[in-house]
């Protein structure tokens, strides 16, 4: 391992202490190095609080030891004022005469000037791989302009994902059923449409994992669904009873700050997000037992 991949790793396990807290902002960790030590630490915690590069630099004891070191941070830093100001002209204020980023952030791309007054590195290879996997929702959402949208399926051996009549059954193992709440946990929003509350009548929240409830959206164009269903026990609960596409809705959830959609689908829906191209991830349960009738869903 370098020292330049050992820093970063370093810095990538800070970002990811950010989590659904800083959403639709990216996570990003910072580290401050001077001749080989680690002098400062920090991550982006909150949204619309201090960047993880601020926080790294406020973090450090002697700020004369921050003429020439060096910043390992995870994306690249800001240029532009938004909830709070550059990122870049901070670091360079500081005197930190080195920053090494784990990957480009498309935000800054026409900010990026040809020739910087700091010297800015990006590294490769599979730590950048890392550092890009890991904001994968801003991503998709600044480059796409809609959220990223991962789809949850269950379904039995022969292929059914409900039983006659859209009767529920139950695919997974309880140790899944931990891996969808912590699906739910890590996404801003769950999505789904109305015969799955009218025959499930869901909660879709998270309960098995520590984590906060997703915003629900509800697709209920007929507005067949009675206000008693479990999913409108709170406010947090987005009931899209009006007609519009899938890519209307997303270009919408997208504009309201929503980075990150998880979709849990009956057949209906599936093949609609399918057929409109708005799948990033999919995620299926595959059971065992088989049930020989209901509803059929082909991948």
């Amino acid at each position: 391992m370098t020292t330049d991949v050992k820093f970063m790793s370093q810095a990538l396990k800070l970002a990811r202490l950010g989590g659904r807290a800083v959403a639709p902002n990216p996570m990003v960790g910072a580290v401050v190095v001077k001749d080989g030590k680690v002098i400062g630490t920090g991550y982006h915690q909150i949204f619309g609080g201090p960047h993880a590069e601020v926080n790294a630099i406020q973090s450090v004891k002697r700020k004369a030891d921050l003429e020439g070191a060096t910043m390992y941070v995870t994306l690249e830093p800001c240029r532009h004022f938004g909830k709070t100001p550059p990122c870049f002209d901070f670091i360079k204020v500081m005197g930190i005469g080195r920053v090494v980023c784990g990957s480009e952030d498309p935000f800054q791309s026409k900010l990026r000037k040809t020739k910087d007054e700091l010297q800015i590195e990006f590294l490769n290879g599979p730590i950048a791989t890392q550092c890009q996997e890991l904001n994968k929702f801003y991503f998709t959402r600044i480059t796409k302009k809609r959220p990223y949208i991962t789809v949850k399926i269950a379904m039995s051996a022969d292929g059914f994902a409900a039983g006659p009549d859209g009767r529920p059954v139950h695919f997974t193992t309880a140790k899944q059923d931990r891996e969808v709440h912590k699906l739910r946990a890590e996404h801003q929003a769950i999505m789904v449409g109305s015969n799955t509350v009218l025959n499930d009548n869901p909660h879709l929240g998270v309960r098995l994992v520590k984590g906060e409830d997703p915003l629900r959206i509800i697709l209920d164009s007929k507005n067949r669904i009675p206000k008693k269903a479990k999913v409108f026990r709170n406010n947090n609960v987005l009931h899209i009873t009006q007609k519009m596409t899938l890519k209307q809705l997303m270009t919408y959830l997208a504009f309201i700050g929503i980075g990150s959609v998880l979709v849990e689908p009956g057949p209906t829906l599936y093949h609609s997000l399918k057929k409109a191209g708005l799948i990033d991830e999919l995620v299926v349960y595959r059971s065992k037992k088989k049930i020989k009738q209901g509803l059929k869903l082909v991948l």
